[in-house]
């Protein structure tokens, strides 16, 4: 399911404000729901309140219960299989620049290697490690709390708690990242993420990967691999999967056609979003049910980059 903030509609464009890091619950019940595979351009972490089931992914599944933790890289489509009976989960979602972007504070690539530099890759589901997963769940839920009260500071707070659980998550997978390095420079980080502003405000326009790689400073080899090494996701993923997240907004909040919402997606004709869309959600446009899931609560939060 894809998560989104705010819309502004008006007669030309919708603007659809994704933030780069929201807290949210939802609630699923084992009567017969279908669920569809799917990723999305931010990095997911997932907590079970109450419930049990089996998720999956591409190349593997596991079961979950009470209390369990697994996350999703970008690249990774996964779903849930099954579920025993209702079942309530605490989800992150933060795209990877909310992580290495100067603009938020953090600015530390290396934190994101649990997510991108797995040697096991289908191993989805935290171990426990020296009390870790107490630590990550009494964290997810001060993070949720910030998010509820957003006392002074809790921005700052946010930040600190997310970092400690990534920190306690890597610690859980000693010995199965690789090690390669992940550490860039501030200016190519600041290149970086030009170049996706410049796809956000542009995604109803016709994208060509050497205008993008133009604004990053970069020729398009090299930008296509330091894209995808930051994110977890090629350009060209992550350019259909947000023209997809602002199609999803026109069919929940307007009245238009199809072929009028591919066209203000930047797709050119209706068989190319119809294709994308199902690629993306695990549905067609014209199945997509707003809330398929039942959602008990929503603390999304936009944290703004500094322009």
């Amino acid at each position: 399911m894809i998560e989104h903030t705010s819309t502004n509609i008006n007669s030309q464009l919708l603007t659809v404000k994704k933030p780069p890091f929201s807290v949210f619950r939802s609630s699923l019940s084992a009567k017969g729901e279908d669920f569809y595979e799917h990723h999305h351009t931010a990095f997911e972490i997932t907590m079970v309140i109450s419930g049990k089931g089996i998720y999956a992914t591409n190349s593997t599944e596991f079961e979950f219960s009470d209390g369990d933790i697994f996350f999703f890289s970008t690249d990774e489509y996964h779903w849930i299989k099954m579920l025993e009976c209702n079942t309530e989960f605490i989800n992150i979602h933060f795209e990877p620049r909310f992580i290495w972007s100067d603009n938020f504070g953090i600015s530390e690539t290396e934190l994101i290697k649990i997510f991108l530099n797995r040697k096991t890759k289908p191993d989805n589901k935290l171990t426990d490690h020296n009390g870790s997963l107490d630590s990550i769940r009494t964290l997810i839920y001060k993070t949720e709390r910030e998010l509820e009260e957003k006392k002074e500071e809790y921005y700052t707070m946010i930040k600190i708690h997310l970092v400690n659980i990534l920190v306690e998550m890597i610690r859980s997978y000693s010995g199965k990242l690789s090690e390669s390095d992940i550490s860039y420079t501030s200016e190519t980080l600041k290149y970086m993420e030009s170049a996706l502003r410049y796809i956000d405000e542009n995604l109803d326009t016709e994208l060509r990967l050497e205008t993008i790689s133009d604004v990053a400073h970069m020729s398009k080899t090299y930008f296509s691999y330091q894209f995808k090494r930051l994110n977890g996701i090629s350009p060209w993923d992550y350019i259909t999967i947000k023209r997809i997240e602002r199609a999803i907004t026109y069919i929940e909040s307007t009245n238009l056609t199809r072929l009028e919402i591919a066209l203000r997606c930047g797709f050119n004709n209706t068989s190319n979003f119809y294709y994308a869309f199902k690629r993306v959600t695990g549905k067609t446009p014209g199945d997509y049910k707003k809330h398929s899931a039942d959602i008990l609560s929503e603390n999304s939060e936009e944290l703004l980059f500094n322009t």
